[in-house]
């Protein structure tokens, strides 16, 4: 039986998750398109600090075209390790820049698990928001039949980027999300927080990040997740944008 919530991140992920994830480069425009691509082993998937990996590698991409107008859609993918062994993120939106300091971006983003079509409880909808302004980045997601059918969700989130010398960059993330019915022991919302420090070397993108939750390792299995699933991660990760 697949258990709820098993795969709360790239990166956002994908965009707002969204992805949590990973930058692409611009490919030649063309009639105002362009299509890029982007690839990253990680020692762990998490999403929104939980590990979908159990610990595991991840191997992860994607694929975007974008238009000069602002609109987007593109398709992201990882493995994961539960009862679907992969999973599939399609998503489509809107984002601009109002001025230099600041921008938004606007979207809808379906998650797909085909490794098991008998059981697609675990497909889910969300909608997605998030304003930028210089270094702050202010978001949230929302779902009205989060993953299992779980009902209402949302997940809000915020982050500052710090430039560091010799080409670093840090990211403080802290991220909260409300689920419609208590998961975690005899909570219906968790906090999840992690520092990310990145480099560009070679046009490769090297991260490493620490991410934690406030979940017990007892209410992380009672959902259950492994109990080291929902504990303090360290990741390595190594990204290629094409």
């Amino acid at each position: 039986m697949k258990p709820a919530l098993r795969l709360l991140p790239a990166t956002l992920l994908v965009a707002s998750a969204l992805v949590a994830a990973e930058d692409s480069t611009e490919a030649e425009t063309v009639a105002g398109f362009s299509l890029s691509g982007n690839i990253a082993l990680t020692t762990d998937y998490l999403y929104r600090g939980l590990s979908q990996t159990t610990g595991d590698p991840a191997l992860q991409g994607g694929f975007d075209l974008t238009h000069d107008s602002g609109f987007y859609l593109g398709i992201w993918g990882s493995n994961v390790d539960f009862a679907d062994s992969l999973e599939l993120d399609y998503y489509a939106g809107y984002s601009a820049e109002i001025n230099e300091d600041f921008s938004y971006d606007v979207g809808v983003l379906y998650y797909d698990y085909p490794s098991d079509p008998a059981d697609p409880k675990g497909d889910f909808l969300e909608y997605y928001a998030s304003a930028n302004w210089k270094s702050l980045t202010l978001g949230f997601n929302y779902s009205d039949d989060f993953f299992a059918e779980t009902g209402n969700a949302l997940y809000y989130y915020g982050s500052y980027d710090i430039d560091l010398p010799k080409g670093f960059g840090l990211t403080l993330y802290l991220a909260k999300q409300d689920l419609d019915e208590a998961t975690f022991g005899n909570d219906d919302s968790y906090t999840h927080y992690s520092l990310s420090l990145s480099k560009e070397v070679l046009g490769i993108e090297l991260g490493l990040s620490w991410s934690d939750t406030d979940i017990s390792k007892a209410d992380c299995a009672g959902a259950g997740f492994s109990r080291n699933d929902c504990a303090p991660t360290v990741v390595f990760s190594i990204a290629k944008s094409m």
